[in-house]
């Protein structure tokens, strides 16, 4: 956020908010900002909601709103909605001309690679495997599906390399050892911030800053 200018920004999506943690901790860091959190689900967190915040029930299939915002973030959610094109299309149309699309979801091969036995993690494949129903880029391919609907590719790299990776395998490791997981929380988000230093192996999700470009394309000026 600090590479972006926010402080020119008015409108932010965050797009399938779920409990709207990202909608708060930019609610709280940006007062300035009205930020509205989108989900299929509602939440009883929504009840805490700050002043500059709107959360709404909304199918992201269904999203019809044109030049509205200056920022949308989807963070982990793609991966669970089924022709998921359609969502990247409609936040395009929602942003403003130069307007922002932050993008994070899982690569295909996410599962192909574990630290541990995959019997640890025999709970989350089962959950994993009815939730996420959408489908996975690789790097490049999701940067050509943002390319070909408008975008233009500001930023894209791998997330959750080695230190990462620890991080995230050792908390859904203890899910259901909580004093155990109190005790290591202080070290996975050491390993999680290191991540963001030390990329090595194990490379298990992809991140995209896009920009929508100031100037429409031939077909949206035709329509």
């Amino acid at each position: 956020m600090r590479h972006l200018p926010v402080l020119s920004f008015k409108e932010v999506l965050d797009a399938g908010c779920g409990s709207g943690e990202y909608t708060l901790r930019l609610a709280s860091a940006y007062p300035h900002l009205k930020i509205t959190g989108y989900d299929i689900k509602e939440s009883d967190s929504w009840n805490n909601r700050k002043k500059n915040v709107r959360f709404q029930c909304q199918n992201l299939l269904q999203l019809s709103e044109r030049n509205h915002y200056d920022l949308c973030l989807c963070i982990d959610v793609l991966e669970h909605v089924h022709g998921n094109r359609k969502v990247m299309e409609n936040i395009y149309r929602a942003l403003k001309p130069g307007g922002y699309f932050y993008l994070h979801i899982p690569r295909p091969e996410e599962y192909d690679r574990r630290m541990f036995p995959k019997r640890f993690y025999k709970e989350f494949d089962n959950w994993a495997d009815k939730e996420h129903i959408g489908e996975r880029y690789t790097l490049k391919e999701i940067q050509d599906t943002l390319k070909s609907i408008g975008f233009n590719i500001i930023n894209a790299h791998c997330t959750f390399n080695f230190t990462g990776r620890l991080a995230w395998e050792l908390d859904r490791i203890t899910d259901k050892m909580i004093i155990l997981k109190a005790f290591l929380m202080p070290l996975l988000k050491v390993f999680a911030f290191a991540d963001l230093w030390f990329p090595k192996s194990n490379k298990a999700a992809t991140l995209v800053l896009a920009m929508k470009p100031n100037f429409p394309r031939y077909e949206e000026v035709k329509r």
